[in-house]
């Protein structure tokens, strides 16, 4: 995952963090702001298709004159296929190369950005900008009360009440700022709370997370307060003025007090979220201005994070235009029109006397236990030093959004995800499906906390009359539902049920015929499907009855409702039939009392997760389908591979089936020998078949071993639009030749240019 630094001014670049100006990375929860040119003029929107021909716009206006289809073709192909994300075209206010701000989802109808300077002509903002998620319009909000100055490389959070929290920064003078200010959405209001406690050094670029109302900041870069005693200037080309800060501390928003500031990790460009009593930290740069992968873990259960005093909950505001350190006691917002502080609201205030003289506290190392995990090398695990990243915690999953930059091949885009509990990375969907590849450029990810809708903020590689090359970085929003990925924020994927909750009180009840069950389900054997060759009498009654609550059916499953509110023959007989195979029928029935599609006696494995799949698109289960779609996309492997493409196709979730496939092309030879892809139908295993495209080819050991594939021993499957076959061994073996080549390559840039300059 690359993590490249935000541009600065042009003026300041001797003075910054050296980095290359591509691949620049920019979250909105946990990373620093982005820098940008905001021009406010209103182009026509016009529609995109191909490498870059403008169709003329929509004439009714609506958002299907905006579509972008992320292959470059007709938006229409896209309709009735797989999921693939629609980009649009925003309209309204244009930000032409918006750098360094801030950029963050508030509920279901709008993204505000804040702050950032112009790529261009180095102007830093402390501009308002609404993005309305249902028709995406940019509109400039006008914003009253105590308004922060211009500030970059800032961070804000979503608070409670439809508040927005900003800390940090630096302003146009290069001073690195500490301060904090709330801006009321509503009113479009800003206030400066009045803090105690000894506040953080001030520092941009740096990441916060909000978590039971503290808000805790993480790392960043600061000016140094000395040159260091063991700087040899014969060895330093040139002396670095900033530093990469090491701390982490905490505001508590219900007494609006700082925490001491404990020694931690050193990081800057980096996010962070809090789950299950962690705080996770990943990504970023370090001291030595590498890029790293590196997952590290904080417990937050020590005692040193815990309150030991709690106030009233709300904060006691300053009013500007009163003097530097007025402030009243009302916890209300004051609506004045603008701040009347000579040098801008975010100006340093004078520090008394008595606190000046005052050393700062020398820090400790945090107390609380620290965890750990590199990844070294794998097939799926995104590389730090290639593209423009991403990254997000939903549920117990942490997703990589690998975008186009110009170290990176579009074919190695995409969206690859994290499961916390095994730490096992997985390609869940291509770019050319989900980020477009390389038609785009992606310059901001913003998506809450509590949602699984994400927002790409960018512009689209080619040129044309609405947007030129390099001139707009916030034209194209890409919304991304990833629930059809399976990604849920409410629960792990396939959680079981714990001792002492609901789930497994219900679970002790589940098919026991002595607990008072008052309905029967009953399904086919496992092994009949439709097409199969195997003898269809007495599909009924070679296994138990699935012995079952109606209670539980009528609270849990809409479908059974309606046909027991109608009162057909199942209300009179107590008894069902579903046509689906056992195991997946009893799976099921676990479900509804359990919330689980975790592996147990009940559901053994994922060809039963692919069947719940089916009998969730089929009665329009959704949080059934996004567990199933959870389990399968992350946890894909050679036994139940051919089955869950089957069901896959069955249950039109075209997006898995392709995964699915590609995988079974992958490990054929393997997969021919699993009783999944034995158990298929006739019709199954010729569509299968025809997975490969035209021109695919199978290879025997000796020709894969001239083409490098193999050693020998091994038949596979040439595609061509793949480009071949290859193990998995001899795929990382060629992914390690690319990057050395790659890196080889930059360097022999490097020198020519230098030779060039020289």
């Amino acid at each position: 995952m690359a993590f490249a630094p935000p541009t600065t001014p042009a003026h300041h670049q001797h003075q910054h963090l050296h980095h290359a100006h591509q691949d620049q990375h920019h979250g909105i929860y946990a990373s620093g702001g982005a820098s940008s040119n905001t021009s406010f003029n209103t182009p026509p929107s016009q529609i995109m298709s191909g490498a870059g021909a403008a169709q003329q716009p929509d004439k009714s206006g609506s958002l299907l004159g905006r579509k972008r289809a992320l292959d470059g073709g007709s938006v229409e192909d896209t309709e009735g296929a797989a999921y693939r994300p629609v980009a649009f075209r925003t309209e309204g206010a244009r930000l032409a190369c918006l750098v360094n701000a801030s950029v963050t989802v508030c509920g279901e109808d709008a993204i505000y950005a804040f702050g950032g300077f112009d790529q261009y002509t180095d102007e830093v903002y402390n501009h308002v900008l609404r993005l309305d998620l249902h028709t995406y319009t940019w509109t400039l909000v006008d914003n009253y009360g105590d308004i922060p100055s211009v500030r970059m490389g800032h961070t804000t959070v979503y608070w409670r009440d439809n508040k927005l929290i900003i800390f940090g920064g630096e302003n146009e003078h290069r001073m690195f700022l500490s301060d904090v200010y709330i801006f009321d959405i509503p009113t479009a209001t800003w206030s400066q709370p009045v803090l105690s406690g000894r506040p953080p050094c001030g520092r941009s670029r740096h990441a916060v997370v909000l978590h039971d109302d503290m808000l805790f900041i993480l790392g960043g870069i600061h000016n140094r307060s000395a040159i260091p005693s063991d700087f040899d200037p014969d060895e330093d080309n040139e002396y670095n003025p900033q530093e990469v800060l090491d701390d982490i501390c905490y505001l508590d928003l219900k007494t609006m007090t700082w925490s001491r500031s404990w020694t931690w990790i050193a990081r800057f460009d980096h996010q962070a979220w809090i789950r299950d009593g962690k705080l996770w930290v990943f990504g970023g740069m370090g001291q030595g201005m590498d890029r790293t992968g590196e997952l590290i873990s904080l417990d937050l259960n020590h005692p040193a994070f815990a309150r030991t005093e709690i106030k009233q909950t709300g904060y006691v505001t300053r009013q500007p235009g009163l003097g530097g350190d007025t402030a009243t006691a009302t916890g209300g917002q004051s609506r004045i029109l603008r701040s009347h502080r000579p040098y801008g609201p975010n100006s340093p205030r004078p520090i008394a006397s008595s606190r000046r003289n005052t050393p700062p506290p020398k820090k400790q190392a945090v107390p609380a236990a620290t965890a750990s995990v590199s990844f070294l090398w794998g097939r799926d695990i995104p590389s730090e030093a290639h593209g423009t990243h991403f990254h997000h915690l939903c549920g117990h999953t942490l997703l990589d959004f690998v975008t186009s930059a110009n170290t990176i091949r579009p074919s190695e885009t995409g969206l690859c995800a994290l499961n916390l509990d095994d730490m096992t990375w997985r390609k869940i969907a291509d770019g050319m499906d989900i980020v477009g590849g390389g038609l785009w450029r992606w310059h901001y990810l913003a998506i809450s906390p509590d949602s699984t809708m994400a927002y790409l903020l960018g512009c689209p590689t080619d040129t044309d009359e609405d947007v030129g090359e390099g001139e707009e970085y916030l034209s194209d929003v890409l919304p991304i539902d990833l629930s059809r990925f399976g990604m849920n924020v409410d629960q792990r994927e396939g959680d079981n049920p714990k001792a002492g909750t609901l789930g497994m009180d219900l679970a002790n009840f589940f098919d026991k015929p002595d607990f008072g069950s008052d309905f029967v389900v009953r399904a086919i054997k496992d092994e009949a499907a439709e097409g199969d060759e195997w003898d269809m009498t007495g599909i009924w009654g070679k296994r138990p009855p699935i012995r079952v609550h109606k209670l539980i059916l009528l609270s849990r499953w809409p479908h059974f409702a309606t046909l027991y509110s109608a009162r057909m023959a199942e209300f009179h007989k107590n008894r069902m039939y579903l046509p689906e195979p056992y195991t997946v029928v009893r799976a099921f029935s676990y479900y509804l009392y359990t919330d689980s599609v975790a592996t147990s006696p009940y559901c053994p494995n994922l060809s039963t997760v692919a069947g719940l799949l089916v009998m969730a698109n089929l009665y329009d289960l959704k949080r059934l389908r996004a567990l199933a779609l959870n389990r399968l996309f992350s946890e894909l492997d050679v036994e139940s591979a051919a089955v869950i493409w089957e069901r896959a196709g069955v249950a039109g979730e075209e997006g898995l089936r392709k995964k699915a496939a590609g995988f079974v092309l992958t490990y054929w030879g393997r997969i021919v020998r699993t009783m999944g892809f034995k158990r298929l139908s006739r019709r199954s295993l010729m569509e299968l078949c025809e997975e490969v495209d035209v021109e695919g080819r199978i290879m025997g050991s000796e020709e894969l071993g001239v083409v490098g594939a193999v050693d020998g021993g091994v038949v596979g499957i040439y595609q061509s639009d793949l480009g071949g076959f290859m193990t998995e061994e001899a795929r990382m073996r060629a992914k390690r030749r690319r990057y050395v080549d790659d890196l080889e390559e930059l360097e022999t840039g490097d020198l020519e240019e230098d030779e060039e300059m020289s």
